[in-house]
């Protein structure tokens, strides 16, 4: 299948040319679509879509340690499944389904199982610069190292119903001075991907949590595992 061609978010990109440099490779094992993001256009500063996603996960991608968020889809998803609903977002930490035994045991050991805290710390802001369908099992076996999960979870995730894929989103993790913490409420629950916080919140004062080139390796080897 063909590499779709970048979707221009908004109206001036400032993202280096990086992302969008390789949008004409052609490659029979998975689509791809580059988003060129304007951090200069309307509705950036403050937002309300916010991404569930495990604690784990989540402190992996504040660390720096990933860039990739993989996804195929909870119940609640619709019939559709998973979409890229907002191309930019917060991270919203949850223990719901989280399990030790679907990571690695570095991340494992710094896991805790207690029920959902009823406030929530938000402190990580997301921009997707990449998205990839995989539909491949080798690809998930090369990409060892570059995420928490259990390459067997990820493989079956994968082969699980009709369609045998799995989402890849690389995001580019940005972090506020100070968490901010809201409410646990009833419109967050869900094995959903998507929910919209009831705080609007300023991700103006936030930070990479990956200088430029750092970050630009992070991509490339990704993209070196899944090719």
């Amino acid at each position: 299948m063909k590499a779709s061609r970048p979707q221009t978010i908004n109206a001036y990109p400032t993202l280096p040319i990086f992302y969008a440099s390789n949008h004409l490779s052609c490659f029979q094992n998975y689509r791809t679509c580059f988003f060129a993001i304007d951090r200069k256009g309307p509705n950036l500063l403050a937002m309300e879509a916010a991404f569930k996603e495990w604690r784990v996960v989540v402190d992996a991608l504040g660390r720096g340690d990933q860039i990739v968020i993989m996804r195929k889809g909870g119940i609640d998803e619709g019939e559709k499944g998973f979409e890229i609903k907002h191309h930019q977002f917060w991270l919203f930490p949850t223990l719901f389904h989280q399990q030790k035994d679907f990571v690695i045991p570095i991340a494992a050991r710094h896991m805790t199982l207690h029920p959902d805290d009823p406030i929530i710390p938000i402190q990580y802001h997301c921009e997707v610069v990449a998205h990839y369908e995989l539909t491949q099992l080798e690809q998930i076996k090369k990409m060892r190292g570059q995420h928490v999960w259990k390459d067997e979870v990820l493989i079956q995730r994968m082969s699980s119903g009709d369609n045998h894929q799995l989402h890849a989103l690389l995001v580019r993790v940005s972090k506020l001075s100070h968490a901010v913490e809201i409410p646990l409420d009833e419109n967050y629950g869900g094995c959903r991907s998507w929910i919209r916080l009831k705080e609007n919140l300023d991700s103006s004062d936030c930070t990479p949590i990956l200088d430029q080139d750092h970050f630009n390796e992070k991509i490339q080897a990704f993209k070196n595992s899944i090719a």
